[in-house]
């Protein structure tokens, strides 16, 4: 039977990460916070986090799944597409890599305390990235990435292991850095982002399968349901929004939250 305090918590982080998974102000982070004001910080709210989040992985796939055969499609002829299968597997490998290595560490981390220092660090990146951007962008089209830029961007997607660094935020960022159109960085951002999300998703529900209880997949359901349809609602007016506007307008964001988290703790 399922609590009404359980149904609402649920629902709360479901409708965070729905919203907050395609802006770059961190919705692992948000998550976090949320779990520590709704005072429900415990083992099954972190599972549930995992439903979660794979909800919105699913929101993504199911957007961008058009783009992705074509990305992923094995055809040597056409000789026009030029992002391929290993474009993606070189910018998730070091995040994959270093994700494996350092799981126990980076758990560790999943506090409000931490959240707090990586949101400011990933507010100062989104700062420079929008300050130092080149002035016309290289890059117009997401076939024409280069494995280089690729390898670049996965590099600096290792910092989304930082709970509330924020994946897409580094990687868009990162993007227009290197001239890479915004729309296109955004669009390569949330591809890579797929595989990432669920595999992690897989890993942790493989690692916490032990401490799940048959009573508490309704209340997971529910919250990869809410996440799941919160993101498809919002998904394409959010993309629009990261796309038009500065980067400085979120990094101020990101302080802002990590000020009241300053506060509240």
């Amino acid at each position: 039977m399922l609590h009404l305090n359980q149904v609402i918590a649920s629902i709360i982080i479901g409708v965070i990460e729905g919203i907050t998974e395609f802006l770059p102000i961190s919705s692992t982070g948000h998550m976090i916070i949320a779990s520590h004001l709704l005072k429900i910080e415990n083992n099954n709210t972190k599972i549930l986090e995992i439903f979660i989040e794979f909800g919105s992985a699913l929101s993504i796939l199911y957007f961008f799944h058009k783009k992705i055969l074509k990305i992923i499609k094995f055809n040597i002829n056409e000789k026009k597409i030029k992002t391929k299968n290993m474009h993606i597997l070189i910018s998730i490998f070091p995040t994959i890599f270093f994700g494996l290595i350092f799981y126990k560490k980076i758990k560790l981390l999943f506090n409000t305390y931490d959240v707090m220092y990586s949101l400011i660090l990933g507010g100062f990146f989104l700062l420079v990235a929008e300050i130092f951007k080149p002035k016309k962008h290289k890059i117009s089209n997401i076939h024409d990435i280069s494995l280089f830029q690729s390898a670049v961007i996965g590099l600096f997607q290792i910092f989304c292991l930082y709970p509330g660094f924020s994946r897409s935020g580094v990687t868009i960022a990162t993007g227009i850095l290197l001239g890479i159109k915004r729309s296109v960085a955004i669009e390569f951002s949330f591809i890579i982002s797929i595989p990432l999300i669920m595999g992690a998703s897989f890993f942790d529900f493989i690692n916490n399968i032990s401490n799940i209880k048959a009573s508490d997949f309704p209340i997971f359901f529910l919250g990869t349901i809410i996440s799941f349809t919160i993101s498809m609602l919002c998904i394409k007016q959010l993309l629009k929004i990261i796309n038009k506007t500065s980067l400085i307008f979120f990094g101020i964001y990101r302080f802002i939250i990590a000020g009241f988290i300053y506060f509240i703790n």
